[in-house]
C-alpha cells in the first residue's frame, strides 16, 4: 500500500498500549507517531500535529474519549478500544470506523485496520469543487459501485447513518459511505448548514423554524443542536 497511515494511541492503561503496538509491529503501512495516557494531552497534540487514525479508549479519567471526539471539529479516523459495549451506538455519530471490545484478538484488530483503509479510499471518492471541474452547484457522491452527481438545489437534507450518510433530495434518497463530518467540508456553506451532529440542511428548503426544530420541504422535522443554533440563526437573518 502506497500511503502510510499515521496514528496515535490514547488510553490510560499501559496494557492497551502494549497490545496495540504489538499488533502493529509487523504492519509496515502504519506508523505510531505518539502515545498518550489521557485525552486532554492527545487533544492538544492533535491541534498541532494531525494524524490519519487514532486508537481511542472511552473511559478515561478527566476527559472521556467521546467527550474528546465532541470537542474536535475535524477528528481523525477513530478505532475505539474499550471494555464497554454500551457506547457502540453513540460512537457511530462520530468519525468512528470500528469499535473493538477489550480484549480483542489480532484477527479482529486487522479487520478494524482494513475498515480504516476502506474509509480512506471512500473519502477520496467524495469530490469537492476544488478537486475537479464539477460546478459549485453540485457534489459527487460514491453510491454503490459508481459516482453520482447530485445537484445542490435538489438536496433537502443530509442525515448521518452510522458510517454512511443519507442524502434526501426532491426525487430520491442516496446512501453514500462517507461521514457527516467529511461531507460537510465538501458543501457550499452559503447553501448548506449543519444544524445537528446528525443533520445538514439546505437553507432554501427550510419552511419553518419552531422551538428546537426545523420543518423542511416535504414536512420532515429536523432537530437543532445547541452547538449549531447561533450560526443557523445568523444565516437565517
Amino acid at each position: 500500500m502506497a500511503k502510510k497511515i499515521s496514528c496515535i494511541i490514547v488510553d490510560d492503561e499501559e496494557g492497551a498500549h502494549l497490545v496495540i503496538k504489538h499488533y502493529l509491529q509487523n504492519l509496515k503501512h502504519i506508523e505510531v507517531t505518539d502515545s498518550f495516557y489521557n485525552a486532554l494531552e492527545a487533544l492538544e497534540h492533535l491541534h498541532i500535529y494531525p494524524v490519519d487514525l487514532m486508537f481511542l479508549d472511552i473511559n478515561m479519567p478527566g476527559l472521556s474519549g467521546l467527550q474528546m471526539l465532541r470537542s474536535l471539529s475535524n477528528p481523525p479516523m477513530v478505532i475505539l478500544t474499550t471494555a464497554y459495549r454500551e457506547h457502540a451506538l453513540e460512537s457511530y455519530e462520530y468519525r468512528v470506523v470500528d469499535y473493538l471490545v477489550k480484549p480483542f484478538e489480532f484477527q479482529r484488530f486487522i479487520q478494524a485496520i482494513d475498515n480504516a483503509y476502506s474509509r480512506m479510499q471512500t473519502s477520496a471518492s467524495v469530490i469537492s469543487v476544488d478537486d475537479s471541474n464539477v460546478p459549485s452547484s453540485s457534489v459527487l457522491l460514491k453510491v454503490d459501485s459508481g459516482l453520482i452527481r447530485v445537484e445542490s438545489k435538489e438536496v433537502i437534507y443530509i442525515q448521518s447513518w452510522g458510517n454512511y450518510i443519507k442524502v434526501y433530495t426532491d426525487k430520491q434518497t442516496f446512501l453514500s459511505p462517507v461521514t457527516t463530518t467529511e461531507i460537510v467540508q465538501k458543501l457550499d456553506p452559503l447553501i448548506f448548514q449543519r444544524v445537528h451532529k446528525s443533520f445538514i440542511v439546505s437553507l432554501s428548503k427550510i419552511k419553518k423554524l419552531s422551538g428546537g426544530q426545523l420543518e423542511m420541504a416535504g414536512g420532515t422535522a429536523i432537530p437543532i443542536g445547541n452547538t449549531y443554533r447561533r450560526e443557523l440563526m445568523e444565516k437565517l437573518k
